[in-house]
């Protein structure tokens, strides 16, 4: 039986914008899709975990560690027991980006499969595809009803005012 360490991620708490969490899915050989929708100026956290179905206790490195739009928030270098898993950390930022799709290889070397007789598989690609979208609109310089959606212009909310009271 063939065995080898294996990525996946875990994140369920990159918000999506009212979408599915993003996954990764299985593709040709040791490749995965991690698709991500975020706002401009969103910083989100979320995970990749590393699994290791082998025998023996295998050493993992996550590179790069850091990504125009994504960074580890732990080391990328780490050692995992057999059937067990760890999950390193990551932040997604979106400050200073432009709204468009963006996208990055990350690859989860495991450093000492291949010293294990069977365990085959030394490495995995995680294609990261970010899609910027724009921010939500800022509610600094209206009137507190439009926050809810209401569409009054200030010539209307003003009719039941007394004369005096009118803004000049």
């Amino acid at each position: 039986m063939t065995r080898f360490g294996r990525v996946c991620l875990l994140a369920g708490s990159v918000v999506l914008l009212g979408a599915a969490p993003p996954r990764a899915a299985a593709q040709a050989g040791s490749e995965f899709e991690w698709r991500v929708q975020l706002r401009v100026n969103t910083v989100a956290p979320s995970n990749i975990e590393a699994t290791n179905i082998c025998f023996k206790t295998h050493r993992f490195q996550v590179e790069p560690e850091t990504l125009p739009f994504m960074r580890l928030l732990a080391s990328g270098s780490f050692s995992v027991n057999p059937s067990s898993s760890h999950q390193v950390p990551v932040q997604f930022d979106t400050r200073n980006m432009n709204v468009g799709q963006y996208e990055a290889v990350i690859r989860v070397n495991c450093l000492t499969c291949r010293s294990e007789k069977g365990c085959k598989e030394d490495h995995q690609n995680l294609h990261v595809f970010l899609t910027v979208l724009p921010g939500l609109p800022s509610w600094t310089n209206v009137y507190p009803e439009q926050k809810d959606g209401a569409s009054r212009s200030p010539a209307l909310r003003w009719s039941n005012v007394s004369p005096e009271k009118k803004p000049h």
